[in-house]
């Protein structure tokens, strides 16, 4: 059913595709963007959409696009994580900046185990130990003894991650540290992350379209990306357990119970207002446990009045309008969740910092 249902929303993000594929007949600046492969579903659609400026989104990394934004490459990033201490301004765009929540949605786990369909039940560990090679075939006891109904094929697990950098990865192994223990948290690096061991068989990939893609075409593989692009691929997707005990697909519905249980810094610090450090470990009943937010990143204002930027104003009325319009409008069909609440309240304060 599962399976059903999120096909019949990925058939009309290909309709809604076609349309917003279509000339926007865009005026005024013209802004550069970029980062999250997790959140390109996303922003390429409020890009389309939009009409008031152009917004082009070079999707990448979480980590090249806070670095493309540090340089003044680009005029705003996308981020599935925040600054690191270490990570240095180089460019214009100085070391006033802005995070603002835009966006979130669930990381699913997906497969392409020969034989299974959606909904095999991982835990925390079981995720925790394909990734550190400690299971690695389909038809392991752990797993023949969590889905007894399901006919597990006699072939080793493939696993395949994002290359360095990844902000979904960085909320992955924060997720694993809190739930499970031994792992680095906050790390962009899985291998790294995991402290020694890891998967035998694995391959890495730039960006979450190439790893669903990957997953896709080859048989009997194990990966991790955003549900807009779990949705429009031919993969298996795992129900996670959540620490209400309950076993959950990866829906937007879920995922934003889980978000919205999370509260936002209040940090004096200009930079962190309005982020969350999500507690992966919360019980929320019904809620899919790894969600996570995306963040956009753009200049404050630090001078006196009003700014009159024209391209950085045009960087404050884009993320209005994806923050109060677009996502709104085709988070659900997209894979991604609205901010709402206190989440949204904090976003759209950050936002008039923009300029």
């Amino acid at each position: 059913m599962f399976k059903k249902i999120i096909t019949a929303a990925a058939s009309a993000v290909v309709v809604a595709g076609v349309l917003l594929a279509a000339p926007a007949n865009a005026t005024g600046v013209t802004l550069n963007g970029g980062g999250s492969s997790f959140a390109a579903g996303a922003i390429n659609a409020c890009a389309a959409a939009y009409t008031t400026n152009t917004v082009n989104y070079t999707t990448s990394s979480s980590g090249t696009g806070r670095a493309s934004y540090q340089n003044s490459t680009f005029n705003f990033a996308a981020s599935d994580g925040t600054y690191a201490g270490t990570e240095t301004f180089t460019g214009s765009n100085g070391t006033h900046y802005v995070t603002v929540p835009l966006l979130g949605g669930p990381v699913v786990f997906a497969y392409s185990a020969i034989g299974v369909n959606d909904g095999l039940k991982l835990t925390p560990q079981i995720v925790s130990d394909i990734f550190k090679g400690n299971i690695t075939r389909w038809d392991d006891a752990a797993l023949k003894t969590l889905n007894p109904k399901v006919k597990l094929p006699k072939k080793a697990i493939k696993v395949a991650l994002r290359t360095s950098g990844s902000g979904t990865t960085a909320n992955l192994t924060n997720y694993l540290s809190q739930t499970v223990g031994g792992w680095t948290a906050n790390s962009k690096d899985l291998k790294a992350a995991a402290g020694g061991s890891f998967a035998p068989i694995n391959s890495e990939f730039a960006n979450s379209q190439l790893l669903a893609a990957y997953v896709e075409d080859n048989a009997n593989v194990f990966g991790y990306f955003d549900l807009s692009d779990a949705v429009t691929a031919d993969v298996g997707i795992a129900a996670l357990q959540n620490a209400a005990g309950a076993f959950v697909m990866p829906t937007a519905s879920a995922a934003a119970k889980f978000i919205g249980a999370q509260t936002p810094s209040t940090s004096t610090a200009e930079n962190l207002n309005g982020t969350l450090v999500i507690n992966f470990t919360k019980v929320v009943p019904g809620a899919y446990q790894l969600s996570i937010v995306t963040y956009g990143i753009a200049p404050k204002f630090t001078g006196v009045g009003k700014s009159t930027n024209e391209s950085k104003l045009a960087v404050q009325d884009f993320f209005n309008y994806v923050v109060k319009t677009c996502i709104p409008a085709k988070a659900a069909s997209l894979g991604y969740v609205a901010l709402g609440g206190a989440l949204k309240t904090s976003a759209l304060n950050q936002i008039k910092l923009i300029g």
